[in-house]
Parts: C-alpha cells; structure tokens; sequence
C-alpha cells in the first residue's frame, strides 16, 4: 500500500462514510426506484459493493464521486426495470378524484399524506429516462457540483449542464399545473391537494424556503417528507 493510500485509510473509515453518505445513498436510490424492497436492496448492494473497494481506495477521486461511481453502477442495474411514464399520464393520473383517508389508518393520517405525496414525487421523476433521472437525482437531492456529476456519468460536464437544464424545465412546466407543494399559489387540480393542505404541508415547504435558501424542490422533499436510511444498522 502506497503511503498517500495509507494516509487515506488512517482518515476514512467505513462508519465515517456511512455516516457521511449512507442517508444520501438512500436517497439516490429510493428516488430512482419506486418500490422500497427493492430501492433497499439496491442500497445494500452498494454498501457491499463499498465494503469490497474500500481497501483499494487511495483517493484519486473525491469519496463523494467514489461514492456516487458506484452507486450509479448498482441502482441503474435495478433502475432500469422501473417503468417510464409520460407526462400525460402522470398528470391525468394526478387529476383524478380526490383521494379520501382509508379508514383504517385515521391515527396515522399524516404521515398517510405524506406517504402519498412521496410517492408523488418519485414518480414524477419517472418521466426521465434512467440516466436523465439520475443525473437530475445526483444535481437536485446529492447536491454534486456539475462536474462531478459529469465524472459520475462518464460524459461531459457541458452535456451534463444540458440534461439538468432541460429536465428542469420539463419538470417545472409539469409540477406547477400538478403540485401544491411546488406551487402553493397555482390552479393546480392535485387529487391530494385537499389533504396536503389540512396538515399544511406547503407551509412547511415554505419554511425550508426561507431557512435554506434556494433549496430545490426535491431537496425540499428530502427534509419535509418522510425519508428512509436503508443503510441504517447495516456496519
């Protein structure tokens, strides 16, 4: 082992990683696959896949593009049996009849909603392909500057400028006629907005506004909505 290598191992550990990314790994992979069982298999196997390379790691890259490399290898493997949806589709979805409570969980109806409204989300950002989903994930919840998202995808940092820009357009365009939570003042015709307004959930959003600054919309999410370490108790 090379002595920067050895300085590398002295500095990092597997807990300090997991600590540092494993709730953004999470992340990665819950917003890329839509069902939980297999969003956290997905997770476990990068963990594996972390653990097999860590001893080799002698920080020519950042950890986080160390990191985020191997994510993408794994949860685009499962990611690609996830079935893409038009935005037609999402949006006549969205605008059907107004969901009610389900009786049986009355105790448990806010977090129900918010249950709900995750779901939403994540599958709003199944309109992408797989590596447009991925590099909006890896810009908008991980928060990697767009060269390193660039270096986790393989393609040029102007390329990588372009997918962002366009599916922040498309998906802009889409959620203002579609969400309360991402345009409170809007006509939207949500089937959820009814509930999302009596827990106030836009509030909330707009208090992420104000503390966090210019925090995006699915980085909003991720401090709002109920969210999910399936990294958690795995060292």
């Amino acid at each position: 082992m090379t002595s920067q290598a050895t300085a590398i191992q002295n500095t990092l550990s597997l807990e300090s990683i997991a600590a540092d990314y494993g709730r953004l790994v999470s992340s990665v992979c819950r917003r890329m696959i839509r069902d939980d069982d297999r969003a956290r298999d997905a997770a476990q196997q990068v963990w594996v896949e972390v653990v097999k390379a860590f001893p080799a790691f002698r920080g020519e890259s950042k950890v986080s593009t160390w990191i985020y490399t191997i994510t993408r290898r794994v949860v685009m493997g499962h990611s690609r049996k996830e079935k893409l949806y038009s935005g037609r589709f999402l949006l006549e979805h969205a605008q059907g009849e107004e969901y009610e409570l389900p009786s049986a969980i009355d105790q448990e109806k806010e977090l129900w909603i918010r249950q709900e409204c995750d779901k939403c989300i994540t599958a709003s950002l199944h309109c992408f392909d797989h590596e447009d989903r991925l590099a909006m994930v890896l810009k908008e919840i991980a928060e990697l500057s767009y060269g390193d998202v660039a270096t986790v995808l393989g393609k040029e940092e102007p390329a990588v400028r372009q997918m962002v820009s366009r599916n922040r357009r498309k998906l802009q365009y889409f959620m203002n006629d579609l969400c309360i939570l991402s345009n409170p003042s809007g006509t939207c015709r949500c089937r959820m907005k009814k509930l999302v307004r009596a827990i106030d959930l836009p509030q909330e959003y707009e208090k992420v506004r104000r503390i966090a600054g210019k925090a995006s919309f699915f980085k909003q999410s991720e401090l709002v909505l109920p969210s999910k370490d399936f990294w958690k108790n795995l060292l």
